[in-house]
């Protein structure tokens, strides 16, 4: 009696998922970076920021804009970067940590891992939430909104491909 074996092709990861994983590891890195670099200088940084944003909040009052849109970013602007320097550690350590987990998302996604799906998705959502929470709501709400289209979009991206994923 003749026995068959039957072997299975690994799968083959879709170009797309490729594209997108590799898309977030660049953002992911680029993040890490950005922290460490932060974690470094922003002591130094801090009084220097500050005073450019007086220096600006003056100068727009000087010229009677004391509303809108640009008078309101750099109102924020000085409560965000006062609010970060209260929670700096806290804030730092939050992100590098969930910019880890959304980076082993992607790569477990990049495996072709169901599970980094849900590792990813909730990394990204979490860190939406952390500025709003650890800074101060109403100034940090048009950053994040920004920045939860991006989040959104990939979150959407990965989950169409999650059919290729085990």
């Amino acid at each position: 009696m003749e026995e068959t074996t039957t072997f299975e092709m690994p799968k083959k990861r879709p170009t797309f998922l490729t594209v997108i994983c590799i898309l977030s590891f660049i953002m992911g890195i680029y993040t890490v970076g950005t922290n460490a670099m932060q974690f470094f200088t922003f002591e130094k940084n801090y009084p220097t920021q500050m005073e450019k944003l007086e220096q600006t909040m003056s100068t727009l009052e000087e010229a009677g804009i004391d509303s809108g849109f640009s008078y309101n970013q750099v109102e924020n602007g000085m409560i965000i970067l006062e609010k970060t320097s209260q929670n700096f550690p806290t804030i730092i350590g939050i992100s590098l940590l969930l910019t880890l987990l959304s980076l082993l998302g992607a790569f477990m996604m990049f495996k072709l891992k169901k599970n980094g799906f849900y590792i990813y998705t909730f990394a990204n959502l979490f860190a939406l939430l952390v500025p709003l929470a650890l800074i101060d709501f109403s100034a940090t709400m048009f950053m994040t909104a920004i920045s939860g289209i991006f989040t959104i979009a990939f979150i959407i991206m990965y989950a169409v491909n999650l059919k290729h994923m085990k």
